[in-house]
């Protein structure tokens, strides 16, 4: 039935696990009834030789606690607590090199939209992600479905229909659906004006990313996005960008590894301007970048991954200190959102060169 593995079925309540187990159990019911399952009604749970179903609520990490699966089924993630998937359900997979489904309907940008952006960003084939909405549904009767949601608010109908991950109040980058429209272009078309990238050099798991901006057009004209290649290649990568698009100039992020390599980028006659990323620098970056979408004074290109980092992004104030500091949620890079605050930061300031 489920191929001698061990299935975990999970939801914040009772009642939100009655539709998965009565699934179940229409589906075995003609082995139930010979006796090749063994259905126990109280624990919801069906054995079949090595295989098993368990159906269980879920809100936190300790419901789950001494449970086991190499399949678990997270439904309506969005309404759990993080603690259920970070000290749990997770650990719980180690053993078995196990697999991990998370259903649910968004709820704002909380932990399971974390999830999600690090599904639609990855691309070594560990994760993956899928979207519908109630209107793609064939099961739904239309007519029903417009009278249901004829006195729903706006933000209602964007996440409880269309399935819309909705900002949350302290949201860093609003307005982006006015913003992120730039068509495709070519290097031909902006012969001659000022163009400006911004780049954020990978570290670790991280990924190298590059915006380029055109400053008289005031619009996003090319990105690039990579890893998993040594910083030689990167470099030359990110020259064959530059030579493309005839480049006026590159704002580099210079912590770390970023610092030798302008400087190679300086030796080989790219004009790049050093940038470095502290706790006092890195909030105005922030917010320019912030402001230019809240006021639509950059047009962007249209990627679900670059989008999605932007979505995720977050701003924290410290209880002790009141500082404001802005990040990606653990799991989510922000490359893309840094180089993209580094391109504007060029074509609104002119910097000193090196070399």
């Amino acid at each position: 039935m489920c191929q001698g593995r061990q299935v975990l079925e999970a939801a914040p309540v009772f009642d939100q696990t009655s539709a998965f187990w009565r699934y179940c159990k229409r589906i075995a019911a003609p082995l139930i009834e010979d006796g090749l399952v063994h259905k126990n009604e109280t624990d919801r749970t069906m054995e079949f030789g090595k295989g098993r179903i368990r159906s269980k609520t879920a809100w936190d990490a300790d419901s789950l606690r001494g449970d086991y699966a190499d399949l678990l089924i997270l439904d309506e993630f969005s309404q759990m607590k993080p603690d259920a998937w970070n000290e749990v359900g997770a650990p719980m997979l180690l053993d078995n090199d196990g697999d991990a489904v998370f259903i649910g309907t968004p709820k704002r940008k909380n932990h399971f939209h974390s999830l999600y952006v690090r599904a639609v960003g990855d691309d070594t084939g560990r994760w993956r992600a899928w979207h519908g909405s109630s209107l793609d549904n064939p099961y739904l009767s239309k007519a029903a479905l417009a009278d249901i949601t004829a006195d729903m608010t706006e933000d209602a109908y964007k996440q409880e229909i269309l399935a819309e991950f909705l900002d949350n109040e302290g949201a860093v980058f609003r307005n982006l659906a006015a913003c992120i429209s730039a068509p495709p272009t070519t290097p031909d078309a902006h012969a001659g004006h000022e163009l400006v990238a911004g780049l954020d050099w990978a570290k670790q798991n991280d990924f190298t990313a590059i915006s380029i901006l055109c400053k008289p057009c005031a619009r996003e004209v090319a990105r690039d996005r990579f890893n998993k290649i040594d910083y030689h290649f990167q470099r030359d990568r990110l020259r064959a960008l530059y030579d493309r698009w005839h480049v006026t100039r590159i704002i580099g992020e210079a912590n770390s590894i970023g610092g030798p390599n302008i400087e190679e980028l300086q030796r080989d006659g790219l004009r790049v301007q050093p940038f470095e990323t502290t706790g006092t620098s890195k909030p105005p970056l922030i917010e320019s970048l912030s402001l230019a979408f809240e006021r639509a004074e950059i047009q962007w290109q249209s990627d679900p991954i670059w989008t999605a980092e932007l979505e995720a992004y977050e701003m924290r104030v410290s209880p002790t200190t009141g500082r404001t500091s802005y990040s990606a949620p653990d799991g989510v890079h922000d490359d893309t959102v840094i180089a993209r605050a580094l391109a504007l930061y060029g074509i609104q300031r002119r910097g000193m060169f090196i070399g």
